[in-house]
């Protein structure tokens, strides 16, 4: 490991005064070797540090035909680095990692075996789960095997609610939910169904109460996607359609939501599958591409991404409220270079951390990219701004026995429409707004108990959620 000076530019801190970029960095690093190329496409933390997976093959092979996994700690010291080969492996492809209750890492991959001749067929991609101690030696493996000339591999990885291993793929084309014990016997391998109006497959995984919440992106680019929930035994449970958005990431945040990192930004969802909010996040009228987040102390969301600035990527960091809202950002730019979002975390005092690949490494070459920048709430004072129209919506009265009024603080009429969803995420109640300053809202026929209202108003483009309890 060696310290690398990436000569970043930060271009804007939207909140606050604008400051040295080099004042937010606390430590940057390129872990790899000059006669190799190593990738950055994963990242988690763990104790003592943090752990990123990527690829690695030597400078004259034209693929990347081993897993490279290295852990830095807190100050970006380099703890260990690992890879492995693999017999009849030409390229390998990492789809997750995860560390299980116990600290030992798990891996998913897919592989290509080498070609027999160079005019040979490609051959099918088989499927690799991987686990390891905290410091990365292999205690076991196992394949999801190809059948006949199809392919076979994972897509998504996560750690279920008992402790297994959880993951989606395809197994002769069928889209399957995988699951592994901690010894690695099978202990699941079910095609999930699909309805027949959309079709498409299985791109990401998240545990939620008593299951998984699944999505399924579309095989049309004009159909939406769908989120899937299966049971602990992984049997259908109720579907939802979403946006058209597929996600790199989906997560559960303190209060039991699902965030959703995607290409066009960042949703937030019910454990069911509907949609709270949606927000798309641009920087010099580019979209960010979102690919991963973190939830801060705080209840905000420091969200991960790169913008393309016409000839290659470049990092974006956003700071969100509960709401998505837009609180600070930065763009850190490395000319004639490319980088990519491999995770994003927090040290124990809650500074940030975000690693990746750089495509143009110290040594000419791709390697592994980790650096940290200081808390933007330590960093900064934090400044005063008006609260956006979403924060002075209220409802009163609140505790209520049939209806509620919803009323704007700068008292402008309220349109769009409402969604009401009892405490487990469900959507019970639904209606427009009808364009007055004050409107009443009944919820007469729900049984007591807490509710989360949802407002959208697409003529503001705002989206609020209000907590209502009904006594």
């Amino acid at each position: 490991m060696k310290l690398f000076y990436l000569f970043f530019l930060a271009l804007g801190l939207l909140l606050g005064r604008a400051t040295p970029a080099r004042a937010q960095f606390l430590w940057q690093r390129l872990i790899g070797k000059a006669t190799a190329n190593e990738t950055g496409e994963y990242m988690i933390p763990v104790a003592g540090g943090f752990v990123t997976l990527g690829t690695a093959s030597s400078a004259t092979a034209s693929a990347n035909a081993a897993l490279y996994l290295s852990k830095v700690n807190y100050r970006g010291d380099t703890v260990w680095t690992k890879r492995w080969t693999f017999r009849q492996v030409d390229i390998i492809y990492p789809k997750g990692l995860i560390e299980d209750a116990t600290g030992n890492l798990v891996v998913c991959a897919n592989t290509l075996a080498p070609l027999a001749t160079p005019t040979s067929p490609i051959p099918p991609n088989q499927g690799l789960l991987v686990k390891l101690t905290a410091t990365g030696d292999t205690l076991w493996t196992r394949t999801l095997p190809s059948s006949g000339p199809n392919s076979s591999g994972f897509l998504s990885l996560v750690l279920g609610n008992n402790g297994s291993y959880v993951a989606v793929g395809e197994y002769a084309t069928l889209p399957v939910l995988v699951k592994y014990s901690p010894a690695g016997a099978l202990l699941l391998n079910l095609s999930i169904p699909y309805s027949s109006t959309i079709q498409g497959y299985l791109q990401n995984i998240v545990a939620v109460p008593n299951g998984y919440l699944l999505l399924c992106p579309p095989s049309s680019g004009n159909l939406p996607c769908k989120y899937i929930t299966v049971d602990e035994q992984g049997i259908y449970q109720g579907e939802r359609l979403g946006g058209r958005v597929p996600s790199y990431q989906l997560q559960r945040d303190s209060q039991g939501n699902i965030l959703t990192a995607g290409v066009f930004g960042v949703t937030k969802l019910t454990p069911i599958g509907d949609t709270i909010w949606s927000h798309t996040y641009r920087r010099s009228n580019r979209t960010v591409d979102v690919k991963r987040l973190v939830e801060t102390p705080a209840g905000n969301y420091l969200v991960a991404g790169t913008r393309n600035n016409g000839i290659d990527n470049d990092i974006d960091l956003i700071l969100v409220d509960h709401n998505g809202l837009q609180l600070r950002d930065t763009l850190l730019v490395r000319f004639q270079s490319e980088e990519n979002v491999a995770g994003v975390a927090l040290t124990p005092v809650g500074d940030y951390v975000i690693a990746g690949g750089t495509n143009s490494g110290q040594n000419g070459r791709p390697d592994q990219l980790v650096f940290a920048l200081r808390n933007w709430s330590r960093f900064l004072p934090t400044a005063t701004r008006q609260p956006a129209i979403p924060d002075l919506l209220a409802a009163y009265p609140n505790p209520t026995t049939d209806a509620a009024t919803l009323e704007a603080a700068d008292g402008h009429p309220l349109t769009g429409n409402w969604t009401l969803y009892d405490i487990v995420g469900r959507a019970v109640q639904k209606g427009m707004l009808p364009g007055v300053a004050r409107p009443r809202i009944s919820i007469a026929e729900q049984p007591a108990g807490l509710y989360l209202l949802r407002l959208t108003d697409a003529q503001r483009h705002t989206t609020q959620t209000l907590r209502l309890e009904k006594k």
